[in-house]
């Protein structure tokens, strides 16, 4: 039902047919204004009969401010405390779509991984299988990170390295965050606007 995903630019006609036999009917863009100026969706439209929703989950002005985060977790926290109507607006399309859903930013890993680790928690599933399923997106995304990390200026190369890690530990952390500061996923969703309605609709899909 919900497909998380990196940036769908690069997709090939053979790849956007794969994924409407697959039985994706929506994409949800959770990019920024401007990187959607940068790099346009393939579905921005409704091509092949998809439905596309661009909810971005952090707009260009705390894109700026995000980088004085110390680190990734904070960056994180930053996003979560500062957009909760955002995430209220991801996830009324996530309740919304009817049949498969993609949601994807762009590189798939920090904005996917903050609303795959709320789905997934609003599923009841446990922490620390949630903190291993984060973790994977090191695995899957590895052959990318040489990429990025060899274009980067060489005294970046380390800093970067440490910035594109997806380490278990971190999302635990964002997951007590949830549980400390809002009581949790479905209160934090709850207090940004959604109704139980839309909250369970939500969970359902992924039982």
């Amino acid at each position: 039902m919900l497909i998380r995903s990196d940036s769908l630019v690069h997709l090939t006609p053979e790849g956007r047919e794969a994924m409407s036999a697959y039985g994706v009917t929506t994409v949800l863009d959770l990019r920024s204004q401007s990187e959607l100026m940068r790099n346009p969706s393939p579905y921005a439209g409704g091509v092949d009969g998809v439905r596309y929703v661009h909810s971005e989950l952090i707009d260009d002005s705390n894109m700026n401010q995000i980088g004085d985060a110390k680190d990734m977790f904070e960056r994180y926290v930053f996003i979560i405390d500062k957009r909760p109507h955002a995430f209220a607006g991801v996830f009324r399309a996530i309740a919304e779509a009817d049949g498969g859903l993609v949601f994807h930013c762009f590189a798939g890993k920090d904005r996917t991984g903050v609303v795959t680790a709320m789905l997934l928690s609003l599923a009841g599933v446990a922490h620390a299988d949630i903190a291993d399923d984060f973790g994977q997106t090191d695995v899957q995304l590895a052959p990318q990170y040489e990429t990025w990390i060899s274009e980067a200026p060489p005294d970046r190369r380390d800093s970067f390295r440490d910035e594109l890690r997806c380490p278990p530990d971190r999302i635990l952390r964002v997951l007590d965050h949830f549980d400390r500061k809002w009581g949790g996923v479905a209160s934090y969703l709850e207090a940004a606007g959604m109704t139980y309605t839309g909250i369970d609709q939500v969970a359902s899909k992924l039982v």
